[in-house]
């Protein structure tokens, strides 16, 4: 149950308080279609997880463990790690963001972007210092996640009105899949319950189950919501807002109901802050440890014993994102860092199927591998559809990391070269 419930905060993070505006106003009501889409496509992308989470679970690290698995120190398990780090990044900034326009909710005078790169610095030093987040601290700002996202949904009934959801496509069929790639960072962060496999008692049967029960929460609370928004409030009220929940709740309950909102989110995502910052950095710095990013990057502190080159170059980007000034683009962005990752955890069970075939799995994907192929597809589509910023960051970051892994693999391989002439 604790697994489970660090999973559900995991997911809903901060994302979900910035992105309903916008994907209303271009999906209309059919976006509560939208959610149920994401699900069945974080359903297909869990499977992989759950089969992989459950059979290696000696290998804590999650998608990097799995992909490092199946193909080695090859580009493959590089191209999951690098992906890996940019969700996380671009995870970061979101979060400051909400925080920030959280804030910015109360107090108008405060400026929110500069605020977000001020709360980034301060978690930057946090976590310079080492400092643990605990588990108690995860699992109660959890419940304050889903306390306000309850509290949200029962307060649409005092201005709930089945008129709103007429025309149900006010702009065809086509944005209500289209959104799908906007929407699906709320789901996207819930297989990170299997980095935890190593913490988990009997992870072969709990990780999977653990995994099915935080999909069928996040999913019956964003869906929720969805509906509650879009019949409790007229789209003018929220349309494009960057804070439309609080507007929304605003417009239910009165100005309680909107401080009520921000206030729990302006909490509850400063863990996702920190989480996602300390996993980034973790990430780059397994990277160069693993000989897929110059040394540079696995420099330990020696009194605060952090990688802090890794930790700094996480944070200088997550601060680049935040000054775009473009919430839809950062949301793009952690829609494509998740989505290349899971391709490859996907590619990675095709090919321990092939390659490891007596491997112990307490879970196994049915229907293989056209689960995982439908995965790879549905993933695939995301992408495609996602903005044209998004995917030209795709491919400029892409290139960027192949690029640092060249040069990775060229100054060892002469560092190796000159050794002996030493």
């Amino acid at each position: 149950m604790q697994t489970t419930f660090l999973g559900v905060g995991t997911a809903i993070g901060g994302v979900m308080f910035a992105i309903m505006g916008r994907a209303v106003s271009e999906a209309g009501p059919s976006i509560v279609f939208t959610f149920l889409i994401g699900a069945f496509f974080a359903l297909l992308m869990g499977l992989s997880y759950a089969e992989l989470g459950s059979s290696v679970p000696s290998c804590a690290g999650g998608a990097i463990a799995f992909v490092g698995r199946a193909f080695g120190k090859k580009t493959p398990t590089f191209i999951a790690g690098w992906f890996s780090w940019v969700g996380s990044i671009t995870d970061c900034a979101i979060g400051s963001l909400v925080f920030a326009l959280s804030v910015n909710y109360f107090l108008r005078w405060v400026e929110p972007f500069t605020l977000a790169i001020l709360t980034l610095i301060v978690f930057a030093l946090i976590n310079f210092r080492g400092t643990r987040s605990m588990s108690i601290v995860q699992l109660a700002l959890t419940g304050v996640l889903i306390f306000t996202l309850c509290f949200f949904i029962a307060g649409s009934s005092l201005s709930f009105d089945a008129n709103r959801f007429e025309p149900f496509f006010p702009k065809g069929i086509f944005p209500m899949f289209a959104m799908v790639s906007f929407i699906f960072p709320t789901y996207a962060g819930y297989e990170s319950i299997t980095q935890m496999s190593e913490e988990v008692k009997t992870a072969g049967k709990n990780i999977p189950r653990a995994l099915f029960l935080t999909l069928i929460v996040i999913t019956l609370l964003f869906v929720g919501a969805s509906i509650a928004l879009v019949a409790g409030a007229p789209p003018e009220i929220y349309a494009n807002s960057a804070t439309p929940l609080q507007d929304a709740a605003t417009y239910f309950v009165g100005p309680v109901g909107g401080a009520i909102v921000s206030a729990s989110a302006m909490v509850a995502t400063l863990t996702t802050i920190n989480g996602s910052m300390a996993g980034g950095t973790r990430i780059a710095f397994a990277l160069s440890r693993n000989d897929f990013l110059p040394s540079i990057f696995k420099k330990v502190h020696p009194r605060n014993r952090t990688p802090f080159v890794a930790l700094s170059l996480t944070v200088i980007i997550a601060i680049f994102f935040v000054l775009t000034r473009s919430i839809d683009f950062i949301v793009y962005a952690i829609s494509l860092g998740y989505s290349v990752t899971a391709i490859m955890v996907a590619l990675a069970l095709i090919r321990l199927r092939k390659t490891e075939p007596n491997l112990y799995r307490p879970f196994k994907v049915p229907l293989f591998p056209y689960i995982p192929i439908i995965a790879i597809a549905a993933l695939s589509f995301m992408i495609i559809t996602m903005s044209l910023e998004a995917l030209v960051l795709g491919i400029t970051f892409g290139g960027i990391g192949l690029l640092l892994l060249f040069l990775s693999k060229r100054i060892r391989k002469t560092q190796k070269t000159e050794e002996p002439n030493n």
